[in-house]
């Protein structure tokens, strides 16, 4: 198998083609060629990290699908959404050892198991109604993602255990709170900030997923990227 799965040549001299592409490139290409089946990688991490900005530079270098993880995002049965990434309040109560777990609520797993996953791991298309940000609830249009060899799922809680019969390797996107906070605060306005949602996620990372079950760590800096 050649340097990334698809077949697609990824030259590590070309100036466009940074050393975190091609470090991340050459281990989807090592895990799908381990791998019998179809091979679904988790790009998660906290929000803002740079987990999309990873998926599309991975995907444009490869060629392969990516699933997000908040085209299946549960609106109706929250409060209005914070944004991408992000997740609304949620009214649920809960203590330090159960919030981290509590992010899965916030998504359809379900239905992200049975309209993408599932025919995607039977390599056959996916087709289904992503949730939109901007009204609040699903799509009326089809949203569709590419069966093949290697799946790439993005998104906060994608790398959950719940989704482990599935999705067998995982990348963590790191990047310093700090500047996450920055880059949310420039997406959530004020009224839609979520404490609730940011202490579940940092208490799923710490507890549920920290970063040294991942397969592979990147840097979320949007300069490593360019």
């Amino acid at each position: 198998m050649g340097p990334n799965p698809t077949g697609r040549h990824v030259d590590p001299c070309d100036a466009a083609v940074s050393e975190a592409l091609t470090t991340a490139v050459s281990a989807l290409s090592r895990w799908a060629k381990a791998d019998d089946s179809v091979t679904f990688v988790a790009i998660d991490g906290p929000g803002a990290s740079g987990k999309t900005t990873v998926a599309e530079k991975l995907r444009a270098a490869t060629g392969v699908s990516v699933v997000h993880t908040d085209d299946f995002f549960i609106g109706r049965a929250l409060s209005a959404p914070a944004g991408p990434g992000v997740g609304p309040t949620s009214g649920v109560q809960a203590n330090r050892d159960e919030r981290g777990l509590l992010l899965g609520r916030y998504y359809d797993v379900a239905r992200m198991r049975c309209d993408a996953l599932e025919p995607l791991r039977a390599r056959r298309l996916a087709v289904f109604q992503a949730f939109d940000w901007d009204i609040g609830d699903l799509t009326g249009s089809e949203t569709r993602a590419e069966p093949g060899d290697l799946i790439l799922l993005e998104g906060v809680y994608s790398s959950a255990p719940e989704l482990g019969d599935i999705v067998g390797r995982s990348i963590y996107v790191d990047t310093d709170e700090p500047e996450r906070l920055r880059r949310l605060h420039n997406l959530i306005a004020p009224a839609d900030w979520d404490d609730d949602w940011l202490a579940a996620e940092r208490d799923y990372f710490a507890r549920v997923r920290p970063v040294e079950s991942f397969d592979l760590v990147v840097s979320g800096n949007e300069r490593v990227w360019l």
